[in-house]
């Protein structure tokens, strides 16, 4: 049932709808350092009319704003444009020389590739096959190749190495992906070993302070208008958190992104003094993309909505950096590797655990419960904590509809039933929080695989899913010892209804 988890639609629509809702909660206990590390520096129109420009940029620019970035001594370069049609020689010249100068100066330059080395376009096999005079490639090729959720078309996840096991064989093996390439670069003494399972994204909320400063349009009225917002409320977890930030005069706008954005027009003094850009690009990875409306190069985050691709990458590699290498894994549960697979050893782990405290407490409960009614109690009559309280019923509607019966405000309950019923919502939350560390913190495991494990057995225990199939597989072994196996069969089915009823 666990493997067949993964195969249903509607459950994996709902594991996403729910992880989409406590996800921003892991930002609480986020490490900055990853934050510290990065600058992603976005070319978007405004900053193409600013400099008179049209795209495709010609390359001289990026020349230009290579030898510009090298001043300020970063600690990488990563360029995330692709150089597929033929250009002028001189140009291609004019920016081989600008990487060379700067890998000179200690700056590796990273240039993205979706191409196999042997298909590559003429600038990049000029560009890749350049040197510095001590034989130092002057620009390092990574893949950025990401693959978005087929559900959602959300990015969930990040492949770290992107070569099959098959091009490994025949030695045709495409580049690691840009993040695990930068850190594996800058950070070797914690690059992960074994990096096949993609990461799982963590997508922190945390957004850096002066992103909502730089990150804005002219509206009609010739006005700076922020794209985005800065902060995340807790509150946002509760639904129609959307009807409420409305009615608090709050600010419809999606998050800023995580990592600090710098516009290429900062280098004319646009949301940054000179020292100030100096300090934002001093000893950090800059990270450059664009952010074009005629340029398809987007990606979803479920947290921040529509971003520039280059966002995911520095999100992929902050996650590395802030974990230490030890990044989140998006593990599911494998058959191949039934006994090696840290997400399956969760999997089982959590499972057994739960099953086991539901079921121990479940027995004990009703002990409990039987021992606190009285025939006073026993009279059916309305709740009196919720008597006329119809305002309270239409909240719990759903859960009435789900679950039924008497379970709330058709009983009137004594103090110790009351006392019960919250110390039964606190023993199913200290067991979401176990497992949730469990699978965090122990087996890194990723949101959408710690959700579906606390979700899947809590829906078999709430629908009885447990109960009934060991019961209808006993009634099963029976009948198919009996004489009249489909009669004895419909007469056990029919006598746990009733005993049920």
């Amino acid at each position: 049932m666990a493997w067949l988890s993964n195969k249903l639609p509607i459950e994996e629509a709902i594991k996403r709808s729910t992880t989409r809702i406590f996800a921003p909660l892991l930002s609480l206990n986020y490490s900055d350092e990853g934050q510290q590390a990065i600058a992603v520096l976005t070319i978007d129109d405004t900053d193409l009319k600013e400099y008179g420009l049209n795209w495709p940029v010609p390359l001289d620019y990026y020349q230009r704003l290579l030898d510009s970035l090298v001043k300020r001594k970063p600690k990488a370069i990563f360029l995330d444009i692709l150089f597929l049609d033929d250009k002028p020689k001189r140009d291609v010249e004019r920016l081989i020389g600008a990487a060379c100068r700067a890998t000179e100066a200690g700056v590796p330059v990273f240039l993205a590739t979706v191409s196999p080395e042997a298909s590559r376009s003429n600038p990049e096999q000029q560009l890749f096959a350049a040197r510095t005079g001590a034989d130092v490639p002057c620009l390092i090729a990574v893949r950025p190749i990401v693959t978005p959720d087929e559900l959602d078309q959300s990015q969930w996840a990040y492949p770290l190495r992107t070569s099959t096991p098959e091009q490994l064989q025949a030695h045709t093996a495409v580049p690691d992906s840009v993040a695990l390439s930068l850190y594996c670069r800058l950070y070797k003494s914690t690059c992960p070993d074994n990096a096949a399972l993609p990461l799982a994204l963590v997508w922190a909320t945390n957004a850096a302070s002066s992103n909502m400063e730089t990150m804005v349009v002219r509206n009609n009225q010739g006005r700076l208008m922020p794209v985005c917002r800065a902060h995340w409320d807790w509150w946002e977890m509760l639904p129609g958190s959307s009807m409420l930030r409305q009615i608090k005069g709050q600010s419809a706008l999606p998050l800023c992104p995580y990592n600090q954005v710098i516009p290429v027009r900062a280098f004319k003094n646009f949301g940054f003094t000179a020292e100030q850009l100096d300090a934002a690009l001093l000893g950090k990875v800059v990270m450059i993309g664009v952010d074009l409306k005629s340029i398809g190069d987007n990606l979803i985050s479920p947290i921040h909505g529509r971003l520039p691709g280059v966002h995911v990458h520095a999100m992929a590699l902050d996650n590395l950096i802030s974990f230490k290498g030890k990044y989140r894994e998006n593990g599911d549960f494998e058959w191949h590797e039934l006994w090696h697979s840290s997400a399956n050893i969760f999997i089982f782990l959590s499972l057994l655990l739960t099953s086991c405290v539901m079921v121990f407490w479940g027995h004990y409960k009703e002990i409990l419960w039987a021992r606190s009614v009285t025939k006073k109690v026993r009279e059916v009559m309305p709740c009196l904590i919720f008597k006329r309280s119809w305002p309270v019923m239409i909240v719990l509607s759903p859960l009435m509809l789900i679950r039924g019966g008497a379970w709330l405000g058709g009983e009137k309950k004594s103090g110790a039933q009351m006392l019960l019923m919250g110390l039964n919502v606190l023993v199913y939350g200290v067991l979401c929080i176990v497992i949730f560390i469990l699978g965090y913190d122990v087996y890194r495991q990723g949101p959408l695989t710690i959700i579906e494990y606390v979700l899947f057995p809590f829906m078999a225990h709430f629908l009885h899913l447990g109960e009934s199939l060991a019961q209808r597989s006993r009634n099963l072994w029976k009948a198919l010892h009996a004489e009249d196996s489909w009669d004895r069969w419909a007469r056990l089915d029919a006598k746990k209804w009733h005993k049920r009823k």
